[in-house]
């Protein structure tokens, strides 16, 4: 059994000795959520889930985190940005949201705007973290 252990995380990359990047996605909605989730693990990436703001701030104060994907906003967009970066000030953040916000520290290339790909989700994700996939 160890072996194909082995074999099978050789074949995911899983032997590099870099861990994962941690990326964190706060999304109200389960299915886009889940659906995210699924495409980054896909891609090598060690995600955690959370579907509001309280929970995610609360993680984010535990968890060393390289990426918060974040796709709740309802008016809260720049205060949770503001909040998530007073505690982990070297975290990248990719927004998922209209494209008329504007939220200071967000790279507009590390934004996306519904409806998106899961291509456009990989790319935004490894932008946010210097084009360095799976982590």
């Amino acid at each position: 059994m160890g072996l194909a252990l082995l074999v099978s995380a050789g074949q995911r990359g899983g032997l590099d000795s870099t861990p994962a990047a941690t990326i964190l996605v706060l999304e109200e909605n389960a299915a886009v959520q889940d659906l995210i989730d699924q495409t980054l693990r896909g891609s090598g990436y060690r995600v955690l889930t959370t579907q509001n703001a309280l929970e995610a701030i609360e993680v984010v104060r535990r968890v060393r985190i390289d990426v918060l994907v974040l796709g709740l906003l309802h008016g809260m967009g720049q205060t949770l940005v503001d909040e998530f970066r007073s505690i982990q000030a070297g975290m990248r953040i990719v927004s998922i949201s209209d494209p008329d916000d504007d939220l200071d520290g967000i790279d507009r290339g590390a934004s996306l705007s519904g409806p998106f790909s899961l291509d456009d989700l990989r790319e935004a994700a490894a932008a946010a973290l210097g084009s360095r996939p799976g982590g």
